[in-house]
């Protein structure tokens, strides 16, 4: 795959109409996007969904505002179930989040939009009639605090479902609570739907380290929702009904996972990069109460990555499930770096959680996410039986339709992945110095170059890498297991990170795991506004991800190799002006 980057930036990646990336060519993009600025913001004509509503979800919206909305100081915000729109009410009315700056409930209104069937003669959408629509109307001065919704539980409609409702929004009719109106998002009986499950169900079972399972993964295991955050926040509210207490986080979050633990439910504990000391105090603090005397913590799950993002870091699982055990926890394990190709978690985890956007889906182009309920757990009856009852299938049907396409060259793709990025970081890694070993998520090797780069991260070659390896599935006479798309390349200086971003000719945005490579500052996009929090737990400002697409592996190596060349040379062109 020849590497082609032309795009200006705000520019979508890839360029269609449906993608969840976007081109930020530079340093500043990166900065300027994680700081909000306006004009880096309005240069945009595209984002990742969560954060950047799509154009088409934008004017749906308003449209919808302009239909139902009499003039005023309102806002609007859509959604595919009535359980994510009265959930949207309580965040945005809770005084616990929001504080002195919360609405009462009674400046918020909620009502059904029924869009009635397919009116043009070229629609293809699959139902004689849409589903409805929920819409939950606030004041404009908490338009931020349902943003923050959208983003922090992945439950908002996507650009898809966007598109077929503006052909109907002219039809469209407001239905009021009052009146009895049932239709799910999505029909549950739609083949698609049951294909996706086998699918993801197969690919669990797929060569296991443990060969003979007592209870294998069912299509009915399998649960879909509109987006990877939309998984985990589902997770997490079946867990808090099921005991209501605090949860763990062991290794750095994506950050959004940690904040939204925090603010659903009692609290919850972040042990850092799970290493071995982590783990220790961890049951320390499982086992003795607080030193300030107050009760023994009550808990209900333990969460964690393999491997982490983006560090690449993986915690000791074996124990962590031992841990578990013993306390009488539930393991929720993320697995969407490492992908169901290349690691097997149902031996540690009671739960599975995966964003599909992301490798599975592997093009950029939907948005996804899937919950799979481990059947040997002794948890899995309740557990089962509590997801079941909340559970509404709201991955809208035209995305179910593109992910499955997407979906069938899944392992061709992690192979071609797997084999380009352990290419090109055996070849990176030259560049660290020996002395650069600081951070324990880093491997430390023989130095051959200058010294602007100070760490590469990947599971291979790392201090976790035995804990990683642990988890790998079985080689099969047509696939071997590697370790997955993603690495982080630390510099010793922002200026070298950044003069090497600018000169890096691929294309540059969020999400990871698409046909074509994408590379990301991390903490000068994600963490901007948190970077000292982050740098404590090892996440420097320097660093920067890249997650390979299917492009040509040298061709890769070439343009890496001259966007470090020149920061090299800006580095000692710097040191030679300071020295003068």
């Amino acid at each position: 795959m020849t590497i082609q980057v032309t795009l200006p930036l705000g520019t979508p990646v890839p360029s269609r109409n449906h993608a969840v990336s976007v081109q930020l060519p530079k340093w500043k993009d990166m900065v300027g996007l994680g700081n909000a600025d306006a004009q880096t913001l309005n240069a945009l004509k595209n984002g990742y969904p969560r954060s950047i509503l799509h154009v088409d979800v934008q004017t749906l919206v308003q449209r919808c505002k302009l239909k139902f909305l009499s003039p005023g100081k309102f806002d609007i915000s859509l959604f595919p179930d009535r359980a994510s729109a009265e959930a949207c009410e309580s965040y945005i009315t809770s005084t616990v989040i929001h504080d002195d700056e919360v609405v009462p409930l009674k400046s918020l209104d909620r009502f059904i939009i029924r869009f009635n069937g397919c009116l043009e003669p070229d629609c293809h959408c699959h139902h004689s009639e849409l589903a409805p629509l929920w819409a939950v109307v606030y004041p404009e001065s908490v338009t931020t605090f349902a943003a923050s919704f959208w983003r922090l539980t992945g439950t908002g409609i996507s650009s898809r479902l966007a598109q077929t409702y503006l052909l109907h929004v002219e039809f469209a009719s407001r239905v009021e609570l009052s009146e009895d109106i049932f239709g799910l998002a999505q029909s549950p009986g739609e083949p698609v739907y049951h294909t996706l499950r086998q699918r993801i169900a197969n690919l669990l079972e797929r060569a296991t380290i443990l060969p003979h399972r007592a209870v294998r993964v069912t299509p009915s295991d399998v649960f879909l929702f509109p987006s990877g955050m939309s998984a985990i926040y589902h997770v997490h509210h079946m867990l808090l009904q099921w005991r209501g207490s605090e949860s763990v986080m062991v290794g750095f979050p994506y950050e959004l996972t940690l904040k939204m633990l925090e603010t659903y439910g009692p609290s919850c504990k972040f042990f850092s990069a799970g290493s071995s000391k982590d783990l220790d105090t961890l049951e320390q603090y499982l086992s003795h109460p607080p030193s300030n005397g107050t009760k023994k913590p009550k808990l209900q799950a333990i969460w964690c990555e393999c491997p982490s993002n983006p560090l690449l870091y993986t915690p000791d699982l074996q124990r962590i499930r031992r841990i578990a055990d013993r306390n009488n926890l539930a393991v929720i394990a993320d697995d969407t770096i490492g992908s169901f190709a290349n690691v097997d978690l149902l031996d540690i985890a009671d739960v599975v959680v995966t964003s599909l956007t992301k490798s599975f889906n592997g093009f950029a182009d939907v948005l996804a996410g899937s919950a799979t309920l481990n059947p040997n757990s002794h948890f899995y009856s309740e557990l089962k039986a509590l997801l079941t009852a909340i559970y509404t299938n709201t991955l809208y049907i035209e995305d179910a339709m593109q992910l499955e396409i997407n979906s069938r060259s899944f392992m061709k793709r992690a192979a071609i992945m797997n084999e380009t990025a352990e290419y090109l970081v055996d070849h990176l890694r030259l560049l660290v110095p020996e002395h650069s070993r600081s951070n324990p998520c880093a491997a430390s090797v023989s130095s051959a170059g200058d010294d602007i780069v100070s760490a590469v991260y990947y599971p291979k070659g790392s201090p976790s890498m035995s804990h990683y390896t642990q988890q790998m599935r079985q080689p099969t006479d047509d696939f071997h297991p590697g370790y997955g798309c993603l690495f982080t390349i630390e510099f010793e200086t922002v200026e070298a990170a950044a003069t090497f971003f600018d000169h890096l000719d691929l294309h540059k945005g969020p999400s990871l795991g698409a046909n074509v490579t994408l590379a990301q500052p991390y903490v000068q996009m994600v963490l901007q506004r948190q970077k000292d929090w982050a740098a404590s737990h090892g996440l420097k400002e320097t660093i920067v991800r890249i997650s390979v697409g299917l492009e040509d592996k040298k061709e890769l190596l070439g343009r890496l190799q001259h966007a470090l060349s020149m920061a090299s040379k800006s580095q000692k062109g710097l040191a030679m002006t300071q020295i003068t």
